[in-house]
Formats: structure tokens, sequence, C-alpha cells
């Protein structure tokens, strides 16, 4: 259903894209950029009939079950590695956001409230909310790519290497601010070499005076392999046993590194090759 929505969307033309792409061995890489979310539906007639026909925001409102989006969502803004075998993996907020909807140990503190007096048109939520939309988002896979745990490891010399950059961007797919209390921002990533392919999802969240958390997931593909080395990595840490405020922490490379470990994950991503007619 979500596909039909997103194609079909009836205020599909006010999206005005930027596109690039590139093959790269078995590979069509490609991302979209786009404007912004509107905060209210947009065509409201239409979507208010039965025909499947919504603009992007009433998309928003279907599809997700939380009482209000990030302030600025980029519904747009996609990343997609499409393999020849039909399998493809691909980055967009919509299903990032659907992880938030799951999420119940939200982070309880003064500014929650703060948060949600400063949203009186949002519904109070029905269920527990993560006002921080922090997700465990690692990607949107076809249902043709198979999932292997592995203990081979990204190979992070490799990747600081000096080549030729083929292929770079980074996008934002939604952030918030917090109501001036931190900031909770996911992103991602695409840079392509002459011998590999590297993303890096990023997940960063903010609060200041109580914590910071990062959730990233790494894939990398080697040229002349038939896989895809997926790691994720959970970091965290409470405000008080950082040697800096969070006020100070301008920039989400400044703090990651120093953030503790608290889970790691490794996977091999495989591509089904399509099965061969009789």
């Amino acid at each position: 259903m979500l596909s039909n929505l997103q194609e079909n969307g009836v205020d599909a033309g006010r999206y005005t894209t930027n596109s690039q792409s590139i093959q790269f061995g078995p590979w069509h890489i490609s991302y979209d950029v786009s404007c912004i979310l509107p905060s209210v539906c947009s065509t409201k007639v239409v979507c208010e009939r039965d025909d499947d026909q919504f603009c992007q925001f009433c998309i928003y409102c279907k599809e997700l079950k939380i009482p209000h989006f990030p302030d600025m969502v980029f519904p747009k803004n996609v990343l997609k590695l499409a393999h020849e075998s039909g399998s493809a993996i691909s980055f967009n907020p919509l299903d990032a956001l659907k992880c938030v909807a799951s999420t119940a140990d939200a982070i309880e503190v003064s500014c929650a409230e703060a948060w949600q007096e400063a949203r009186p048109n949002a519904e109070k939520p029905k269920r527990p909310f993560d006002w921080t939309f922090s997700t465990n988002y690692k990607g949107t896979l076809t249902d043709n790519v198979v999932v292997e745990a592995t203990n081979e490891a990204i190979n992070f010399e490799l990747l600081k290497q000096k080549e030729q950059i083929l292929f770079y961007h980074d996008l934002t797919l939604f952030e918030d601010e917090l109501h001036d209390h931190g900031v909770s921002k996911l992103s991602v990533k695409i840079r392509v070499m002459p011998s590999y392919w590297y993303v890096l999802l990023r997940y960063f969240l903010r609060v200041d005076d109580v914590l910071v958390r990062s959730n990233e997931t790494r894939m990398f593909h080697m040229l002349n392999t038939d896989y895809v080395l997926r790691e994720y990595t959970v970091k965290e840490a409470e405000a008080k046993d950082l040697s800096i405020p969070t006020s100070m922490m301008k920039d989400a490379d400044d703090v990651i590194p120093i953030l503790p470990v608290v889970q790691k994950t490794m996977h091999k991503l495989i591509m089904k090759q399509p099965e061969p007619l009789a």
C-alpha cells in the first residue's frame, strides 16, 4: 500500500526532487533530495475521498501511529541501492519513523512536558510515545535479501585509504530540536569509491543535561563480492558521566567517539538471485 500511496500521491508534483545516480558493478545507486513535509494537509477535499489519493502529510498520518512528527521531515529524501538481482536496500524517513511507534522506553524528564506544551495541536498519546523520536531503523530491505549473522567485520583501515570519491551525498531524513532541549536527527551518507561503496545511517540524540545516544548502521560492499556487511552499533551515556557538558556538543562527531558501546551486531546481507526459468 505504501508504494502506491507514494507513487500516486496527489501532491507528488509539488515535490520536485534533485536526483543523482551511479552504476557500480551490479548496483544502481541513487538518491533523491526534496523539500520538507508540510505541517497540514495540502489537498483536504481530495484526501478525504476513499480512493487512495493522499498528500504526503496524510500519508504520514495514515502510516504512522505517533501523535506528532519531528519538526523537519524530508519525505522524498531517499537513498536506494538496487542490485541487478532485483534485491534492494533503501533508506527513507517514513520507515524510520515507523520504528518510533513501537518504542515504549520514552525518556521522562521535565522538558518532555515542555515539548508537548509547545505543540498544542498534537494529540495526547494513546500509548507510550518516545518524544525524542529514537529509532533503531537499519534500512529497508526487499524480501529477497538474505540476512545472516557473521563475525566478519568491516575493514575500517581500507576506508581510511585515499581513493578517488566517485559518488557522495549526505541526506537528512528527519530532525527535531526537542523544543530547544537538544537535538534528534537521522541522516544517511553514501560514499562510492573505485573498489567499494560505504553507507553510514546515523540516529543521533542529545537531550541537554540528560543523555546522549547514537544508533549507527554501517554497510560496506567490496566490488566483486556477493554480499554486504552490516554493522549496527548503539552508544549511550548519561550527561553526568561525560567529561564535557552536553551544551558544548554542537556536532555529533565531537561526542560519539567517547560514548561507550552498549550494543553491537554484525550481519551479512546476501542478494538472492532469482530462480531460473524452467
